[in-house]
């Protein structure tokens, strides 16, 4: 049994109840007819009873026109969905920090700040929970710890969950953060996770393989905490040989972990064999089957890569999509982020947040569907900012 913290535009409730991870719906509140209202149009869309937002998606958008909607669903989740220190968590805020980066706001006692410069500099909350530990071989300064407790919605449910997150805001290395009395950077909390790579009680490599190939792109070999040279390609290699269908959130984490692996490993230009090979292929099988059981209505099934299938609950149609659409987000090709079925599913999860603006939804799945937003659309930009090469 734990706390989970559910987040709606302006408004914020907590519900406690047994959880499976990335599954849930949201209970109605404030205004009962007016949610129910909405609900009952996404429900309707997925009957095929057409509303306002199905007809216009009939509508073909140029790419300009889409990336002003993408635009416009970011700015509206950004500036009206606000957190709150007193009734969210650590674990939301970094679910929004994919999102928004240094962007995302917090109200900390009727004002609002920037959510990452309150918790860098010292700022409490539930689940922000980092200690110092032993010095570190290879920089001589203390190692940072993040406390994991497994499935947790409250504070890191994963090993590198949140230096994962955070590697993908565009922080600098020398970003710093506060932890006890000590003030020390985002580059010892990635040093820590690098050398403690041998240390993972889990075997969950997810986030792991997004911070280091973020934070470190260009070093290829270090020592682990078990005095031993590391490399990427086992850690991948051990990631794309799990099972992809029974791994959190349908395997969407796995796959970011090794679409990064991936861009990271090409734009080096080694060239794709043993475990660089099986990711890559894993990566693309996974897209093929995305788009193999795409719903018709644009949105990504509700079973992501294992089989087809739909749900008329709003929450989980946008966390399944939006998982989706942020895994191909980052691993399609340029050229790929503009076809049909591609712009459908940014249309869709579009749509369905603007019938959602008056619905309580889930934290992660909604954030998740914002970055890829995000990613689509900063990709989708550099693409045409240079006549559509990456």
């Amino acid at each position: 049994m734990v706390n989970r913290y559910l987040l709606r535009g302006g408004r914020f409730a907590s519900t406690i109840g047994t959880l499976m991870l990335c599954a849930s719906g949201c209970a109605p509140s404030g205004d009962e007819a007016r949610v129910q209202n909405a609900k009952a149009t996404v429900v309707g869309a997925a009957n095929g009873k057409e509303t306002n937002a199905s007809k216009a998606a009939t509508k073909t958008l140029d790419v300009n026109d889409l990336l002003a909607l993408v635009e416009k669903t970011l700015e509206f989740n950004r500036d009206s969905r606000l957190l709150s220190v007193d009734r969210n968590a650590a674990w939301q805020v970094a679910h929004g920090a994919v999102a928004y980066g240094k962007d995302l706001k917090l109200v900390v006692e009727d004002q609002t700040l920037d959510a990452l410069d309150y918790l860098f500099s010292g700022g409490e909350m539930r689940g922000w929970e980092l200690t110092t530990g032993e010095i570190l071989p290879s920089t001589g300064r203390p190692s940072v710890n993040a406390y994991v407790e497994a499935g947790s919605y409250v504070g890191q449910g994963h090993v590198d969950q949140f230096l994962g997150y955070l590697s993908q805001t565009a922080l600098p290395r020398t970003t710093q953060v506060v932890v006890g009395d000590q003030s020390l950077t985002i580059e010892d909390w990635a040093r820590t996770a690098q050398y403690q790579v041998p240390n993972n009680p889990y075997r969950e490599y997810s986030w792991t393989l997004i911070a280091l190939t973020n934070f470190f792109p260009d070093e290829l070999t270090w020592k682990g905490a078990d005095g031993k040279d590391w490399t990427l390609e086992p850690i991948v290699e051990f990631e794309a040989k799990q099972d992809i269908g029974s791994s959190p959130c349908g395997g969407m984490h796995r796959l970011m972990g090794l679409a990064h692996s991936v861009r990271y490993w090409k734009k080096r230009g080694e060239g794709f064999r043993g475990g660089w090979a099986l990711a890559q292929s894993t990566v693309q099988d996974a897209i093929t089957k995305c788009r193999k059981y795409q719903n018709s209505d644009g949105t990504f099934s509700a079973n992501y890569t294992v089989r087809p299938g739909t749900s008329s609950d709003l929450s989980t149609r946008i966390g399944t999509t939006g998982h989706t659409l942020e895994f191909l987000a980052y691993a399609l090709e340029p050229l790929e982020l503009k076809e049909e079925w591609v712009v459908r599913s940014v249309r869709r999860l579009c749509e369905l947040l603007e019938v959602a603006s008056e619905v309580e939804l889930e934290c992660g799945g909604l954030y998740h569907g914002l970055a890829g937003l995000r990613i689509y659309r900063e990709r989708v930009s550099e693409s045409l900012a240079v006549g559509g090469q990456q």
